[in-house]
């Protein structure tokens, strides 16, 4: 079994095309799935099974929004970074490549209605119904960022309430519950044992969790949790990498699909569209050749060597490494832009920092920009960067002086 702060560094991501490269990748994953990790931490260990022969994936976010998420950690609250946990998973998984429809996510809150003071246990309730995450993902993020937290922690209630989230159990459905959580339970029924009973009456369901500065018991929750629930679980620290995990399996759900395409079964519910994935990606630019990467790992051979000329698109940023579409080549992988450039990342100093359209005060204001915020530049001029947010889908300029190098 792996160990879950070894779990967290360690989801691996695919490439598109070259087939020995993405089984290799996989035989990766599934050896770091099952390797012992660190000594003295408990473990969780995510099952495979839950990805083979389905066609479909259903991701139920639960988000904790109990009294206890009030705790200021730093100079934020603990529901803060809960919720900025939760808006990185979905508009990670939002955009990543998928066939329409085949990927459905749904949001489910507790503790958000009621003071605790009024002892209300029953708060939990589903707010944006399961749904293809093309029509869900601005009703969860919407949702995620208006409510409060104040009541209960409700947590075994918000499992336990889980089975009419997903769709009857359909063999085909693979029903992924991500609870994001500081762990605590103050309804006195155990977490774990709701996660087991789940498990044991529900099909094709694996319940993941990720703690938010979680105490020594609300620790314990939430990997006991993820371990009956044939899941993982990560720090929010480390939410980037559950997001990988999460893409990687929707990956794998896709190959399912093609293959069944190609050997030529037949199912009413079953269609091959692929959306437009750079509906929501900004366009990115390369000024000379550039290899393509299946990892960010150089050790690995090159997918392919990226043109000027190629059209591009920008999925994310990891330190040194920007993870890169071609379209038109069907490629998708890491490129290594620290190469003597001045592509880097830093970080928003204050809130309410601008982001122009221009290189000038004077130009329109794209949005203004929340203190803590990442930022990869992809020039310097002056006193100027140009930057692009991958929280909110922008590219524009930012003054020097209203961010901090990382």
């Amino acid at each position: 079994m792996l160990k879950s702060k070894a779990m967290s560094k360690t989801p691996w991501r695919r490439s598109l095309p070259r087939p020995a490269i993405s089984v290799l990748k996989r035989t990766v994953l599934l050896a770091l799935l099952l390797l012992t990790g660190l000594a003295g931490v408990s473990s969780a260990v995510f099952q495979q099974e839950q990805l083979d022969s389905k066609y479909y994936i259903n991701i139920i976010v639960i988000l904790d929004c109990s009294a206890s998420m009030n705790k200021i950690i730093g100079p934020v609250r603990k529901v803060d970074i809960a919720k900025r946990t939760v808006e990185t998973i979905v508009n990670g998984i939002a955009g990543d490549s998928h066939d329409m429809g085949s990927m459905k996510a749904g949001l489910r809150v507790f503790g958000s209605k009621f003071y605790k003071w009024k002892q209300d246990c029953d708060d939990t309730s589903l707010e944006v119904v399961l749904a293809e995450i093309e029509t869900t993902r601005d009703p969860i993020l919407a949702k995620t960022s208006g409510v409060k937290a104040k009541g209960q922690s409700a947590l075994s209630l918000s499992i336990d309430a889980l089975k009419q989230d997903f769709p009857g159990d359909e063999d085909d459905q693979s029903n992924f519950i991500v609870v994001v959580s500081d762990g605590d339970e103050s309804c006195g029924a155990s977490p774990c044992d709701a996660v087991r009973k789940l498990v044991d009456t529900s099909k094709g369901v694996s319940v993941s969790t990720i703690g938010v500065e979680t105490t020594q018991s609300g620790y314990d929750n939430l990997n006991c949790m993820a371990e009956a629930g044939n899941g993982l679980y990560f720090d929010s620290k480390d939410v980037e990498d559950f997001v990988l995990f999460l893409k990687d399996c929707n990956q794998t759900i896709q190959e399912n699909r093609r293959t069944l395409a190609l050997k030529g079964d037949k199912s009413d519910s079953l269609t091959i569209a692929m959306r437009d994935v750079t509906a929501n990606l900004t366009e990115y630019h390369i000024d000379e050749p550039t290899p393509l990467y299946p990892l960010r790992d150089v050790r690995f051979p090159a997918d392919d060597t990226l043109k000027p000329d190629d059209k591009l698109f920008l999925i994310g940023s990891r330190g040194l490494w920007m993870e890169i579409f071609a379209p038109e080549k069907q490629l998708q992988g890491w490129i290594l832009t620290k190469t003597g450039g001045s592509e880097f990342s830093v970080t928003v100093a204050e809130d309410q920092t601008p982001l122009y359209k221009d290189k000038s005060p004077s130009s329109q204001v794209l949005v203004y920009m929340e203190a803590g915020e990442q930022l990869t530049v992809l020039k310097k001029e002056g006193e100027w960067y140009n930057v692009v947010s991958q929280k909110l889908n922008q590219r524009g300029w930012v003054i020097a002086f209203n961010v901090v190098g990382n």
